[in-house]
C-alpha cells in the first residue's frame, strides 16, 4: 500500500513538472517516448465566457401581522445598606 502511494505521488509530481504554460490558454506538455526520450506536445484549453443571467422565481406571499401581548415584568428595588 505504501509503495503504491509513493509511486502515485512521484508520478503526480513528475506530471506536474512536465507541464509549462506557453501562452493564453496554451500549455506545453512533455511526455515520455518509447526510446526513453521526451516528446513535446502543445495542448489548447477551451475559452470560458461567464455571462450573468437573471431568473424570475415565484415566491409565496406571506401575511405578517403584528401581534401585541402584555408581559408582566417584575420591578426590582435595590436598597444600599
Amino acid at each position: 500500500m505504501r509503495k503504491t502511494a509513493l509511486t502515485l505521488a512521484i508520478a503526480a509530481l513528475t506530471a506536474a513538472a512536465a507541464c509549462k504554460k506557453t501562452g493564453e490558454n496554451e500549455f506545453q506538455v512533455q511526455t515520455p517516448d518509447v526510446d526513453v526520450k521526451t516528446d513535446t506536445s502543445t495542448i489548447r484549453t477551451p475559452d470560458v465566457d461567464i455571462v450573468k443571467d437573471t431568473a424570475t422565481v415565484t415566491v409565496p406571499k406571506v401575511d405578517v401581522r403584528k401581534d401585541s401581548a402584555k408581559v408582566v415584568v417584575p420591578k426590582v428595588k435595590v436598597t444600599k445598606p
